[in-house]
């Protein structure tokens, strides 16, 4: 009736016996053997197989006689076998369930995190252990109660009304909270919270899980407070180096001022043989003063390059004719070597290229007891517009030892720490080199071995200029250049008063003296001046306050150059906002005053002769000022005018992607350059805006919309610049 075997099987069909003595001999444990010793002599079994796997087997068999089994005997077999199936495999369900239940429960009982369920009334339905641990309640305390209040979490009801609407609307958020501890103590939770919905999608309340962020709170504080006390630090060291600045720089001021005098009388050989060591020494100490503030201007990031014409091969010598004598008394040998292909001019700044270059040198020759000194200046590559180039110095002195190589740009960093070292210094000359050089977009290399020499390489690349623009290494005689110009000094150091008297004399001005800025009002209330040198800490009235006073009350716009020993930036940005045209850093040198003088008053005259003068665009912009400082050369002019052509459409699309995408403080890189640009154009309508921009990004008050305001007005501008000046360039 059903096949016979594992074939039936296999075939999910009835396994039919009808008579097991008819079965083979298989031996003693043989199927037969078992059949027969339990007197079955017929049987039949149907297969419970789920899913192609055999689960086992279930069926009938007769030890009275033999039987047939009909085909409801087999249809009632399947049936049970079925049943028996579904048992198996509900059990085997229910069981898998159980595990993974068992295992949720024991994530959520054991989480690091805290898990409570309210109702749609905020009333506590669950919690788990890590809730009870990080609140101190317990869950017989918390289940049943209004979790607001019992938790007192410094939330209001009306909070977990607007929480609820959230989840009626299916959102969920995750905030911050406080609450308190149930022994008193604050405490700070991380919580999300997210609607709960029963099997029949029926939102019935809402659940969150907290982490207890206390302790990040706790740090996030430290980290305010000492980002709080870095901040005052750093104004504390702003405040002291500004108060040092004017105490020694006041002073030396003074020295440096006499010892000027001293040169210009005639002395004899030994008396100016003093008076040149004894500007040696203070020049050395300027550089001192002037080396501590160059690094705390460059941490500021308040360090500028001027971007003039100069030549290259007259700083070199210039260099040279300093230190050759140096040289010549240790008796070593300074050779310098420029390429033939060095170009004439070249686009940079050249005081600090020559701050560089007379450091490295100079420590060379410092350094080198016999032997010599080598510093080659060659041209890499060369286009129309660049020149990459490669100086080295090269020396035969003590050099340096491996491990000290490692750290030979590290502030205050010497070799020989010794107090008795044979060679003096502060340890900051090669670390302001190595970021002056950074800052002009080189980089330098340093290879040393104790006691064989040191070589520096330093790669520049520095834009060509014209020799037309060139003003280095032309000498200018000043005595008795400013006949008939009246100035008012206004100083209250007797000393500084003298010196700065005597150079003013020294040019031919005219000069009044005034103590303070009272008696400076005073006196200009009643004298006509050309210009005032005003000095800013002064007693009874400080030259900020007199200056808004000439500007506010007295209505005059003469023009005010500040004399200051605070070599700040943020100090220089005040004086000017607040209505100084320009300033002098003491101490100074006299050829420094005088070009101040020169540049504030031509701009002034700049400004007055651009009012109402149509011949040169003034609405938008003059080229008075250029003339002036080129001495009418029309080439300067011109390639002045081409390279605004040339970089401000750039700058003003640039400038205005950088809006567009919210990086306020890299625009307000682009306007600080933009400032002298304008000054030097006398581009009227923006010179304030740009300042303004600054002053703005600096206090941090950002308004976005007055930003964009002054973007839009600035870019407007300075495009129709660039639509006059091309017509303009072509009569030029």
């Amino acid at each position: 009736m059903y096949p016979f075997g594992l074939v039936s099987i296999k075939k999910a069909q009835p396994f039919y016996i009808p008579d097991t003595s008819l079965l083979p001999d298989d031996g003693p444990n043989g199927l037969k053997e078992i059949l027969v010793s339990q007197s079955i002599q017929s049987l039949i079994t149907v297969p419970m197989i789920y899913h192609s796997e055999l689960l086992g087997f279930v069926g009938f068999d007769s030890v009275k006689q033999k039987k047939s089994y009909s085909e409801s005997d087999v249809k009632l077999l399947f049936l049970f076998a079925q049943i028996l199936i579904n048992v198996f495999e509900r059990k085997k369900k229910d069981q898998l369930l159980f595990n993974q239940e068992e295992k949720y429960r024991n994530i959520i009982a054991n989480m690091n995190l805290g898990l409570i369920e309210v109702d749609k009334n905020d009333v506590i339905q669950y919690i788990n252990h890590t809730f009870c641990d990080i609140t101190g309640f317990t869950q017989d305390e918390l289940i049943g109660q209004k979790a607001y209040t019992v938790l007192n979490m410094g939330i209001s009801e009306d909070i977990i009304s607007n929480k609820m609407k959230l989840r009626e609307a299916g959102q969920s958020d995750i905030y911050e909270m406080k609450g308190v501890h149930k022994n008193g103590e604050p405490r700070w939770f991380l919580i999300s919270g997210a609607p709960n919905y029963n099997d029949k999608k029926e939102l019935i309340g809402s659940i969150g899980i907290q982490l207890d962020i206390t302790n990040q709170k706790k740090l996030e504080l430290e980290l305010e407070m000492a980002k709080i006390k870095a901040e005052e630090a750093v104004k504390a060291k702003d405040t002291f180096l500004a108060n040092m600045s004017h105490e020694i720089r006041t002073p030396l001021n003074a020295i440096i001022g006499i010892i000027r005098e001293l040169g210009r009388e005639k002395l004899s050989e030994q008396q100016l043989s003093y008076v040149n060591q004894g500007n040696t020494a203070s020049k050395h100490l300027l550089t001192i003063v002037n080396n501590i503030l160059d690094i705390s201007k460059i941490e500021a990031n308040e360090f500028l390059l001027e971007q003039k014409e100069f030549s290259l091969s007259s700083v070199i010598s210039n260099i040279k004719s300093i230190l050759y004598s140096k040289a010549v008394d240790k008796n070593i040998k300074l050779n310098i070597f420029i390429s033939p292909d060095l170009a004439p001019a070249h686009i940079g700044d050249a005081g600090r290229i020559r701050q560089i270059l007379l450091n490295l040198v100079d420590n060379a020759i410092k350094f080198t007891n016999e032997g010599k000194v080598t510093m080659i200046i060659d041209v890499l590559e060369s286009n129309k517009q660049v020149q990459k180039l490669e100086i080295t110095i090269t020396d035969t002195g003590i050099g340096m030892s491996e491990e000290f190589l490692s750290k030979v740009f590290s502030k205050f960093s010497q070799e020989d720490n010794t107090i008795n070292r044979k060679n003096e210094g502060t340890g900051l000359g090669l670390v302001i080199t190595r970021e002056l050089i950074h800052l002009m977009g080189g980089y330098c290399n340093i290879e040393s071995k104790r006691n064989e020499g040191t070589k520096i390489s330093i790669f520049l690349d520095l834009k060509l200029g014209t020799t037309a623009g060139l003003t280095e290494g032309r000498e200018i005689e000043i005595k008795n250049t400013m006949q008939g110009l009246r100035i008012l000094i206004v100083e209250d150091n007797d000393m500084n008063r003298f010196i700065a008297v005597q150079s003013l004399k020294h040019f031919g001005c005219i000069v009044e003296e005034a103590h303070n800025g009272l008696e400076a009002i005073s006196k200009l209330g009643i004298l006509q001046f050309d210009l005032v040198l005003m000095d800013i800490q002064m007693p009874v009235m400080d030259g900020i306050e007199c200056t808004q006073k000439i500007r506010n009350e007295l209505k005059l716009d003469i023009p005010i150059i500040a004399l200051t020993a605070n070599a700040f930036k943020k100090d220089v940005e005040t004086y000017l906002r607040l209505g100084m045209n320009n300033y002098v850093a003491k101490p100074f040198e006299e050829k420094i005053l005088y070009d101040i003088i020169k540049e504030t008053l031509a701009r002034k005259q700049s400004n007055n002769n651009s009012i109402g003068s149509q011949a040169e665009s003034s609405e938008y912009y003059n080229l008075s000022y250029l003339n002036t400082i080129s001495r009418n050369d029309n080439e300067f002019v011109k390639k002045m005018v081409e390279i605004f052509l040339e970089q401000t459409p750039g700058q003003v699309s640039e400038i205005n992607e950088l809006y567009q995408s919210g990086n306020y403080l890299d625009i307000g890189k682009i306007t600080h350059k933009l400032i002298p640009i304008a000054d030097n154009l006398c581009i009227n309508l923006i010179r304030d805006d740009l300042r303004t921009f600054e002053h703005i990004l600096k206090n941090g008050n950002i308004d976005s919309g007055e930003l964009g305001k002054l973007v839009l007005k600035i870019s407007n501008v300075l495009m129709k610049v660039v639509e006059l000046l091309e017509i303009k360039l072509k009569s030029l």
